[in-house]
């Protein structure tokens, strides 16, 4: 990725300033007006990644950290395909392919905790991740976008801190999008728990 480039050859230290410039140079505003930069979270959050390989771990990925995840939260659920979360499917993935499947029939307990508007999806037997891992949320209710799915995100362990990993609408791939706002109110956010796993 030219943003990538961008940190390695230092033109930029910072991931903001290279998605900024790279974004600002892409765009051709003769011809339009609409941004032409990197405008999905996940590709920005690893073009983040890369500015801390590059600048705190001197061009070497971080030690390996393994995790099992144990719950989703998403948070303003309400008006989100039946509004309880009991429609939703996880769909875990590594390589390419599906590591974990769950729905509120099988493999998690699905919580909607009407009162704070936000459903808990616990898991039950998370299989061990590692490296980039991606994640996709699955509903006959709701409309499928980009991944033919609703929404969807990626991550990678190693950078995981705390155990935990906070998205809010516009870091999750899809909500982010404003032709999607009817659905995801500003505060949609998706926040997973995980324990470390030491080998």
């Amino acid at each position: 990725m030219i943003c990538a480039y961008l940190l390695a050859s230092e033109r930029f230290t910072t991931a903001e300033d290279s998605l900024c410039y790279f974004g600002e140079r892409r765009t051709d505003k003769s011809t339009s007006n609409k941004y032409q930069g990197v405008e999905t979270p996940s590709q920005s959050r690893f073009v983040g990644y890369f500015a801390k390989v590059k600048n705190t771990y001197n061009l070497h990925l971080p030690p390996r950290k393994i995790l099992k995840i144990n719950k989703f939260v998403i948070y303003s659920i309400h008006g989100v395909g039946k509004g309880d979360g009991s429609d939703l499917e996880v769909q875990i993935m590594m390589k390419r392919k599906t590591v974990f499947f769950c729905s509120a029939s099988r493999y998690c307990k699905i919580v909607h905790d009407a009162e704070s508007n936000r459903v808990i999806i616990n898991i039950f037997n998370s299989p061990l991740l590692y490296d980039e891992v991606k994640v996709r949320f699955l509903s006959s209710a709701l409309p499928r976008y980009y991944d033919n799915c609703p929404f969807y995100f990626w991550f990678h362990t190693s950078f995981i801190q705390e155990n935990r990993l906070y998205l809010s609408r516009n870091e999750l791939d899809n909500p982010h999008k404003p032709k999607t706002w009817k659905i995801y109110r500003s505060d949609f956010a998706v926040e997973v728990y995980f324990d470390e796993v030491k080998l």
